[in-house]
């Protein structure tokens, strides 16, 4: 598994970020003007296997990874692609923005509400996940999808009837959902775990 950090000779510091705030605007600008030790790579960028993003980077042009990218590890990382995202997993717990399109094979998951999930083009994949975040994109070709603050039960069982039940905790206890299993979302940490450990998240291929 690549640590991005281990990458960041290959990398420009972006001492100044605000012609970057400018050209994205949103909710991602309030964090490029905040000094998280930026670095910025010029052009495509090609990650040849699962990422561990722990640095906060700009890239301009398109971001490829052949694997899955998560960006909650040793540090918080942040990712601004002013091209598109493409990538076979994707779980995010920090501000994550992608002026293209954001491309999965399998599972888009965003969680935590103290960042943010923005896509200016489509996302498809097959299964979108929001979790108590604030999420604005465009809706692409999915075969379930679950909003950040109040899905439909509808949303809640087509991803459960996609995903291998050991991504969801059943011991969760909330509120209304606390009887009624097929309500509940997939947890974020399950799902990470079984990225990490190569485990399936869905039932079938």
């Amino acid at each position: 598994m690549l640590t991005l950090s281990t990458w960041q000779n290959r990398f420009d510091r972006l001492h100044d970020t605000s012609d970057i705030a400018r050209r994205t605007g949103g909710q991602i600008a309030d964090f490029l003007k905040h000094d998280h030790g930026w670095y910025h790579h010029d052009g495509d960028l090609v990650l040849p296997e699962d990422t561990a993003l722990d640095i906060a980077l700009v890239v301009d042009g398109d971001l490829v990874v052949h694997g899955f990218l998560d960006d909650y590890v040793s540090r918080l990382g942040m990712l601004v692609v002013l091209g598109d995202l493409v990538v076979r997993d994707l779980v995010s717990w920090g501000a994550l923005y992608v002026q293209g399109d954001l491309r999965a094979k399998g599972l888009v998951h965003g969680y935590y509400n103290d960042f943010t999930f923005e896509v200016r083009g489509a996302v498809p994949a097959r299964v979108l996940v929001l979790d108590d975040k604030f999420g604005d994109y465009r809706r692409g070709t999915l075969e379930a999808e679950i909003d950040g603050y109040d899905p439909a039960p509808e949303q809640l069982r087509a991803a459960r009837d996609i995903l291998v039940p050991e991504v969801y905790d059943e011991e969760e206890d909330w509120a209304w959902e606390e009887d009624q299993p097929a309500f509940r979302r997939p947890a974020y940490e399950l799902v990470r775990t079984r990225l990490h450990a190569g485990e399936p998240l869905f039932r079938h291929p």
